[in-house]
């Protein structure tokens, strides 16, 4: 295929013809572990969640995190479409989106600084393009090119190099990362940014990461506000069913999507042959996916761009959750529900 016929392809034709978006990193994943373990905590979510007394807390239990999202961040999702293969930088803010919107939302102090998170100010152009930028995580990726990163890298960078930017424009180092650009997200990743640039980066951090393998430390996870990104090969039908749902569809896409709910609910078990659903936040913008968004007997639609998919349909993917907090404390989320879970 030639520069200019893959230039006219949509970003999902990309990746439908091979593009390789996400790919294993051996050194990495030991980096990661390296990492976490040096922190105190544990590589291993069915660790993490029995550590911090997780387990089973989310067992029948509708939880939606990007509903929190909306709420804190409204209109945040599901911001622009990646413009080059950079799915694992778009997964992991995602992610991180979800998480600080929930450690907002449950008002817990910082158990090193006492601080409680509060909302930060963003220009409404940034907030209606994802709130937190891809680009600064994407430049610490350590090769040159466009195209294609790894889940374990990107949570080692987001927890200790690139951290949270804002989208706003950063004087400071003269660039402006209010709305998306491609071009700006592909500036540096051989060479890494300069060092004034990397200070502003590292300014804030995520605090861990865990590895999660099992549907119930993910359901635990998730219904604690620690949200998830994910690689992997699998590919999904754009068309949504009734409640929302994408089936498996052959080929595959070299792709990382970030996991923003649980419905571990037994009506939707009984729907769909004793399965639980995850949500899949995708990063192709809001017009690759049609069909329904109405979550099962509940007042809510998920975001445009996204999906649920059947956990026999992603159990294979290499999953990591973030925690914006030191370690994983319990957290509840009264104060914002409502009515919608």
């Amino acid at each position: 295929m030639g520069r200019d016929a893959g230039r006219r392809m949509s970003i999902a034709q990309r990746y439908a013809a091979g593009l390789r978006g996400t790919y294993s990193d051996p050194a990495a994943h030991d980096r990661l572990t390296a990492m976490i373990r040096s922190q105190g905590q544990s590589p291993d979510a069915d660790d993490t969640c029995r550590n911090y007394g997780l387990s089973g807390s989310g067992e029948g239990k509708l939880f939606a995190a990007f509903a929190i999202i909306e709420k804190v961040f409204p209109g945040s999702l599901p911001a622009s479409a990646q413009g080059i293969g950079s799915c694992v930088a778009h997964s992991t803010r995602n992610a991180a989106l979800g998480t600080l919107a929930c450690e907002i939302a449950a008002g817990k102090p910082d158990e090193v600084s006492g601080k409680i998170e509060g909302i930060p100010e963003v220009p409404e152009a940034g907030r209606l393009d994802g709130v937190i930028a891809t680009e600064n995580l994407y430049w610490f990726r350590g090769h040159s090119g466009p195209d294609g990163w790894n889940c374990d890298h990107a949570a080692e960078v987001i927890c200790s190099q690139a951290g949270l930017m804002i989208r706003k424009n950063y004087d400071s180092i003269g660039i402006d990362l209010t709305k998306y650009n491609a071009r700006t997200e592909a500036k540096w990743g051989r060479p890494l940014p300069p060092s004034n640039v990397a200070d502003v980066c590292r300014e804030h951090l995520m605090r861990t990461a865990t590895r999660v393998k099992t549907f119930n430390d993910l359901r635990d996870l998730l219904n604690n506000g620690y949200c998830i990104s994910s690689c992997g090969g699998e590919s999904f039908s754009s068309k949504r069913d009734e409640n929302g749902v994408s089936s498996r569809t052959r080929g595959g896409w070299a792709h990382a999507m970030a996991y923003l709910a649980v419905d571990d609910r037994d009506v939707v078990k009984r729907r769909y042959n004793g399965e639980p659903l995850i949500l899949v936040q995708n990063s192709w913008g809001p017009r690759w996916s049609s069909g329904p968004r109405r979550v099962m007997d509940s007042d809510l639609e998920i975001p445009l761009g996204s999906f649920w998919a059947r956990w026999s349909d992603i159990k294979n993917r290499y999953a990591v959750a973030f925690s914006g907090v030191n370690g994983w404390p319990p957290q509840t989320f009264d104060n914002w529900t409502g009515r919608l879970f």
